[in-house]
């Protein structure tokens, strides 16, 4: 028993240095790229819970949010395997975010996704567009034989299963009339962030 025990210990020190090590191996770029990950995954999640609080016969923000929780609970897996401290993440209520981008992002798709259920729709798809952007960013900055690099990729995989969702969803919802002035304003505010925040993640690859 006390040799059983003994081992025990040794294991737990081993899978501790052997997180800590992983973690050391990941360069602070790619540290950063996934406590953003995990933000921009909670980002999705919540803006369809509100946007699914509005059109409640929407079918994708019925089940595409815990779709996102799965994701974001896959990255804190991740977070959890390297040793990296992410509770001021994992602590966060719904709407609210660290990344100062990411708060005006957050707010901005809401808003405009409040204007008309095509305009939640687009929305939609526009989170894809930029979750597919940002995984793919992401993967370039750690080692393709790495567990986070396939779960980057599992959920590339299911952000294109959303982004199916949403433009079948539109396809068959009209468009509606000219926006007026306010909503066009939000609109442009959103895609002025969602640029910005694909120009910062293209940089960073540079």
């Amino acid at each position: 028993m006390k040799a059983f025990k003994i081992l025990i210990s040794a294991l737990a020190i081993y899978m501790t240095s052997t997180a800590v090590a992983q973690a050391q191996s990941y360069s602070p770029e790619a540290i950063d790229s996934l406590r953003y990950m995990i933000e921009e995954e909670k980002l999705a999640g919540d803006v369809y819970r509100s946007l699914g609080a509005l059109y409640p016969t929407i079918t994708p923000f019925k089940n595409i949010p815990r779709s996102e929780d799965t994701h974001v609970t896959a990255l804190v897996g991740q977070a959890n395997a390297i040793g990296l401290d992410i509770s001021d993440l994992t602590s966060l209520p719904a709407g609210q975010f660290q990344n100062p981008a990411l708060q005006s992002l957050y707010q901005n798709l809401v808003a405009q996704g409040s204007t008309s259920s095509f305009a939640a729709l687009t929305v939609g798809k526009n989170i894809e567009l930029l979750d597919i952007a940002d995984l793919t960013a992401a993967r370039t900055r750690i080692p393709m034989d790495s567990n986070l690099y396939t779960t980057y990729g599992s959920l590339m995989n299911a952000s294109n299963n959303h982004l199916r969702a949403f433009n079948s969803w539109l396809a068959v919802t009209p468009a509606p009339p000219v926006p007026e002035p306010e909503s066009y304003a939000m609109l442009l505010a959103g895609l002025a962030i969602l640029g910005g925040v694909a120009r910062r993640n293209q940089r960073a690859m540079n």
